[in-house]
């Protein structure tokens, strides 16, 4: 299950937990939190070729057995965890809501949202048992803010991210856990690489979106790990509950 590099003495150094630590952004976030000095441990259903991690765990976020286990095992190898960074998450493969199948529909919320949920009650529990003042960061995305007319599953389990972390905050907040989102608009990621090809014109669609943007162009990877790195730094930790954009100026006039 675990793959790890060598044993870690205690330190002051930060352990952080990086759940999807294969994909676009979280290979991002790996390295962004490795920059500044952590401890950093990957966890994804497989590990990326080539990734220097102080550890690697197999995870399942739909299985709820083998994330608990998953998280005690980390705490047992490491001695703690001090930030949580789950960033693992599926778009879905169907567009079109009237055509998406009600399967698909809680398959991807399953992935999601009750993935999200699962990861951030275990090491909740786990930081507040063992007194540790630790961070959570939920990757949600600007997609939950606004109605859209595609991939209503994805938009809908983002949506439920944001209030696990909202909840979560508040309960956390007295043991010292500070629990925040951040939202990225499109990143160029494989994960926007699917959305444009199922378009059926990738680079047009891939135009279109960034015409919508202020910005006029779509994050890269490295600038929503940098949003991640600042709001997991212990020095930040009195910011909780908040639910930060990185999109490029999306939802300008919007109140958001």
């Amino acid at each position: 299950m675990v793959q790890q590099s060598s044993a870690v003495s205690p330190s002051t150094e930060q352990v952080s937990l990086i759940t999807g630590s294969s994909g676009g952004i979280g290979t991002a976030v790996v390295a962004a939190l490795q920059e500044r000095g952590d401890i950093v441990i990957g966890a994804d259903r497989t590990r990326l070729d080539g990734q220097d991690l102080a550890g690697f765990y197999e995870l399942d976020v739909t299985d709820a057995q083998q994330t608990s286990d998953m998280v005690r095992q980390v705490v047992e190898d490491f001695g703690r965890i001090d930030v949580l960074v789950h960033s693992a998450g599926v778009l879905g493969g169907t567009p079109d809501p009237l055509v998406t199948t009600t399967e698909e529909f809680e398959n991807v919320m399953r992935i999601n949202a009750t993935g999200t949920f699962t990861i951030t009650r275990e090491v909740a529990n786990l930081m507040r048992d063992r007194g540790t003042k630790g961070t959570i960061l939920l990757l949600s995305s600007v997609a939950a803010k606004e109605a859209r007319v595609d991939y209503l599953p994805y938009n809908a389990s983002k949506v439920a991210v944001l209030h696990i972390m909202w909840s979560m905050a508040k309960i956390l907040g007295p043991a010292g856990i500070s629990v925040n989102a951040v939202n990225p608009g499109p990143v160029n990621t494989p994960l926007w690489a699917q959305l444009a090809d199922q378009s059926g014109s990738a680079q047009a669609a891939r135009d279109a979106r960034a015409a919508q943007l202020p910005m006029q162009r779509f994050a890269e990877p490295a600038e929503v790990a940098s949003a991640i790195s600042f709001l997991t730094d212990p020095s930040n930790r009195y910011i909780t509950g908040v639910s930060l954009d990185v999109a490029g100026g999306a939802h300008l006039g919007m109140g958001s």
